[in-house]
């Protein structure tokens, strides 16, 4: 079907997207002032490359999210199961808690613009990022297949 190899190839584009910006982050210097904000950003940006890959999965298969004031962190859960007949989970529980992580970093970020940074959240985020991201990337990779073997199935 049409919309899988749209999913498959826009999965592709984002794993790129997600590798980058994660390769962004890991390595930065927080002893830097400078740097903290530099961080922030690009974490925000890397869980919203993420959930944007996981909105595009929901799109494509169920998209069942009704509660849209707990949209984000039920998309999350959702990514998280099995459905039967429709697809596999695409988030195991170490990737969904890295994320979960870095959606309500997300958020404050976005909505706590009257605080500084606490130096040492940022420090616990991007040791947390730098011991966890692995399994996203491999859970996206692990989804990646099932779909190529979908699209051809499909074919």
């Amino acid at each position: 079907m049409e919309k899988y190899n749209v999913l498959l190839g826009y999965l592709q584009k984002q794993k790129q997207i997600i590798l980058k910006l994660h390769d962004g982050i890991k390595d930065i210097d927080l002893s830097v002032y400078e740097n903290l904000y530099v961080f922030a950003v690009k974490a925000q940006q890397l869980y919203t490359a993420c959930e944007d890959l996981l909105k595009s999965v929901a799109g494509t298969f169920e998209n069942n999210i009704n509660d849209m004031s707990r949209y984000h962190i039920e998309l999350l859960k959702v990514m998280t199961s099995d459905i039967p007949g429709i697809r596999p989970a695409l988030l195991n529980d170490k990737s969904y808690s890295i994320l979960d992580r870095l959606r309500t970093f997300r958020h404050f970020i976005r909505h706590g613009y009257d605080y500084e940074l606490d130096e040492d959240e940022l420090f616990l985020l991007q040791k947390k990022v730098n011991e966890l991201f692995d399994n996203v990337i491999s859970d996206v990779t692990e989804f990646e297949l099932f779909m190529k073997k979908l699209v051809d199935e499909t074919e």
